[in-house]
């Protein structure tokens, strides 16, 4: 694998790190900026929504843009935003920053994997992207959990600051490494316009939406849970945090493995089943480590492997329309967590957080549905078309 491609992956590892940062630290941040949780819930939902609608837009905006331009650009204002958040006054100002911060994030994640593909020969593009992804794992395993150690031990302001650095420094490295006049084509607008006509792929598509509803509405206040349930120090939280994303690595992997033998869709179904379990199960880790441990990494088991599944799902359902399916995906992902953290602060507010977990295996229950009746649906469209 080309060497270039790693500033792409340490890349994507500043912008997880960035999006995923604010969970960790939601104490502390509720401490000093003397907001409540469901504010700090806000947070995460603002950077969502940014990223879910200016996605699409921004990628057509954009398309004519030099990618190494581009994504130097890109990463070098979410460094930038990252510094003014650490320098916020307070609430309001430090929401306004995450929302500009969000547009950083929507313009480098999809366009690092589509540069990827420019780079390498066409047989190597699915190792290339996977690689380029391979940075939010890498985030999810080291640099959330490390947020929210250092949140803790050092503060929420320099911990922040700490990620616009290395998004500066790995701006510097796409900036080097990335070579001049890579471009990639415009947007197909008829593309999109037969998958809004294709209501199998739309089905399809909101089992994304509806199962992150239902996993952000219990992990945006995670840190919350944590310390109200089993006392959780700072440091206890980060290791619990450690535990999902590595788990989340594994199941990944695990799913990938299973893909070609069973499906996308009842690999998707055993993930979304891991994850309803967890957190069904959730109001029972009350006073128990032990138990909050196996069920954070039974949750993330199936974290990853169900984004995963939905990818190579829409990918074999509609060839022709992976593009802007996929990309449609990925804004139903962040679609999701703005959702399920705005969700979850309306019940922190009303009930506290004991009541989290009862709201999130509904809404995962509903998507395991909904991904069953796609399935049934894409099957009779298929028996159809032969006909």
């Amino acid at each position: 694998m080309q060497p270039r491609l790693w500033s792409l992956t340490l890349g994507n590892f500043a912008i997880g790190t960035g999006a995923m940062i604010v969970p960790g630290m939601l104490n502390e941040l509720s401490a000093s900026l003397e907001a409540s949780p469901a504010q700090i819930g806000m947070l995460i939902s603002a950077f969502a929504m940014t990223v879910c609608i200016g996605g699409p837009f921004l990628a057509s905006w954009t398309s004519a843009v030099d990618r190494r331009k581009l994504l130097t650009a890109a990463l070098a204002l979410y460094a930038v935003t990252h510094v003014l958040a650490a320098l916020a006054p307070g609430y309001q100002s430090l929401l306004v920053v995450r929302m500009v911060t969000a547009i950083g994030a929507a313009l480098f994640t999809a366009q690092a994997a589509a540069t990827a593909g420019l780079i390498v020969t066409p047989e190597a593009r699915g190792k290339a992207i996977g690689m380029v992804f391979l940075g939010w794992s890498i985030a999810a395993v080291a640099g959330t959990p490390l947020g929210a150690y250092l949140g803790a031990h050092i503060g929420w302001r320099p911990t922040t600051g700490l990620v616009g650095v290395l998004s500066a420094l790995f701006a510097v490295a796409v900036w080097r490494q990335i070579p001049a006049g890579l471009h990639i084509a415009p947007m197909n607008r008829a593309a999109w316009k037969t998958l809004f006509d294709n209501r199998s792929l739309l089905l399809a598509i909101s089992v994304t939406a509806i199962q992150a509803i239902g996993m952000f509405t219990v992990f945006s206040y995670m840190a919350l849970i944590l310390k109200q349930f089993i006392g959780a120090t700072p440091t206890t939280i980060s290791l619990v945090f450690l535990c999902f994303g590595s788990t989340g690595v594994i199941g990944n992997l695990a799913g990938a493995r299973m893909m070609d033998r069973i499906g996308p869709v009842r690999v998707g179904m055993i993930a979304m089943a891991c994850m309803f379990a967890a957190i069904a199960l959730w109001p029972f880790t009350r006073g128990s480590l032990l138990l909050t441990v196996l069920l954070i990494l039974l949750w993330g088991l199936g974290c990853f492997s169900v984004n995963s599944s939905q990818q190579a799902r829409l990918v074999a359902m509609a060839p022709s329309l992976a593009s802007a399916s996929v990309s449609l995906n990925s804004s139903a992902i962040y679609l999701g967590q703005a959702a399920g953290a705005f969700v979850g602060g309306l019940v922190v507010s009303a009930q506290g957080p004991a009541g989290l977990s009862y709201i999130g295996a509904a809404f995962m229950a509903a998507a395991m549905l909904v991904s069953r009746a796609a399935a049934h649906r894409s099957a009779r469209q298929t028996v159809a078309e032969v006909a």
